[in-house]
Parts: structure tokens; sequence; C-alpha cells
């Protein structure tokens, strides 16, 4: 029997890649690219940006939206909160 791959969340969708990642660019989080997306693995040091880009008055929609998918997905699993976006769908 072949392993089994575990895929890391998707957190978010936008339309291209440019929106996706300007939105991480934004946040400021570590990500790598990822085929049709970006992927990433969030450390307890990354609250900070996650509510920092929450907070952000200047900060679009998608961008407060994505940051607090993040500090969910970084609270639910602090040990390995790994995540991916993707862009294209």
């Amino acid at each position: 029997m072949a392993p089994m791959t575990t895929e890391p969340p998707i957190l978010a969708t936008f339309t291209d890649l440019d929106e996706a990642e300007s939105a991480l660019d934004w946040i400021g989080v570590d990500f790598i690219d990822a085929g049709a997306g970006f992927r990433g693995e969030l450390v307890a040091d990354d609250l900070e940006l996650l509510n920092e880009a929450q907070a952000d008055d200047d900060a679009p929609e998608p961008v407060k939206a994505l940051a607090a998918a993040l500090r969910d997905r970084l609270a639910a699993a602090p040990g390995a909160a790994t995540w991916r976006v993707t862009f294209g769908a």
C-alpha cells in the first residue's frame, strides 16, 4: 500500500498569483512556491504579524481574512501549523 501524503489545508484562494503573493507579502509570513499556490509553516512568533495585519486599517479585506485564517490555523495546530494558499480557481 502506498503511503498517504497529507497536504496542508487550503486557507484561501485568490484570483491570480499576484493577489495571493501580495496578500502573503502584506502579512509578512514565510512561504514558498507550491505550483498553483504557496505553502508555509507558522511558528509562534508569526502571531504578532498576523495580529498586526488583521488590525491594519489600510489592509484590504482579503488580507485581513487570510490573516485571521492563518491565526486560527496556528491556534488549532501550534506544533505543525502548515497551510496552503491557492490561486486561479
